[in-house]
């Protein structure tokens, strides 16, 4: 999808030039048709196969819930199929009309359809695969879609647990690292012979208490330590404390 830009004068007596970011809707959801197109084809091979079967109460709830989430993917691709090419006055006013449309609506039919497909499976498990006649035909189909989408859904949860894991154990390494940087410690030297300049502060005060770097540089310890906050190298030579810490 793409963004245009175009300019309007506003307030005509001042001749203002405004700005205004225009959003053209181009997708055209290939994907989502190709899916729609097989839902179709599905819900129309289901009625003619299970509409034969002898216990055909339980097939007609499959078959009116796969009606009703398929009417509604049509009427959700179809809505954007009109607006193919409109130009929105703002991104803003594209996620208002589309959150018109009740997008979350597919995903509660599709929920619908899945948890009376699961409760059939659980119904007729172990499933026994039989094509000898219309009603055994889309019994066995429907045993087998019941299963991919299983394995499809088992598989996408799996992923998304690890993901979820690895970032979470990336963000504890993160935290676990800074939380090692920030706490730094640097040995204090109680020293009060000490007659070095410090170089931060260029005073060679001996009553406070002065550290020494593992590069063998000493400052006084509060100025070290209030370098340290923003900086992890020596102010000196610049070595990398961390490295050798």
């Amino acid at each position: 999808m793409d963004n245009i830009v175009n300019f309007y004068f506003g307030n005509s007596e001042s001749n203002e030039r405004v700005l205004f970011p225009e959003f053209v809707y181009d997708d055209k959801r290939v994907v989502s048709k190709i899916y729609v197109i097989y839902r179709l084809i599905g819900l129309i091979f289901y009625s003619m196969t299970l509409t034969t079967c002898y216990n055909i109460e339980f097939y007609i709830g499959i078959i009116i819930a796969m009606f009703l989430s398929t009417i509604n993917n049509v009427r959700y691709e179809y809505a954007h199929m009109k607006i193919y090419g409109t130009i929105f006055p703002s991104i803003t006013e594209y996620d208002t009309w589309k959150r018109n449309q009740y997008p979350n609506s597919r995903i509660f039919f599709s929920a619908i359809e899945f948890i009376i497909e699961i409760i059939y499976f659980i119904k007729i498990f172990p499933p026994h695969l039989e094509f000898y006649n219309l009603c055994k035909i889309g019994e066995g189909t429907l045993k087998i879609n019941i299963i991919l989408l299983f394995t499809i859904y088992i598989i996408l949860t799996v992923f998304s647990l690890c993901l979820l894991l690895s970032m979470c154990f990336y963000t504890n390494q993160n935290q676990n690292r800074e939380s090692n940087q920030n706490s730094l410690q640097i040995p204090i030297i109680l020293n009060t012979n000490q007659t070095d300049e410090c170089c931060i502060c260029l005073d060679t005060d001996n009553t406070c208490a002065w550290s020494i770097l593992p590069c063998g540089h000493k400052f006084h310890h509060s100025c070290v330590s209030t370098w340290l906050i923003s900086h992890r190298t020596c102010p000196i030579c610049r070595l990398h404390l961390m490295r050798v810490i």
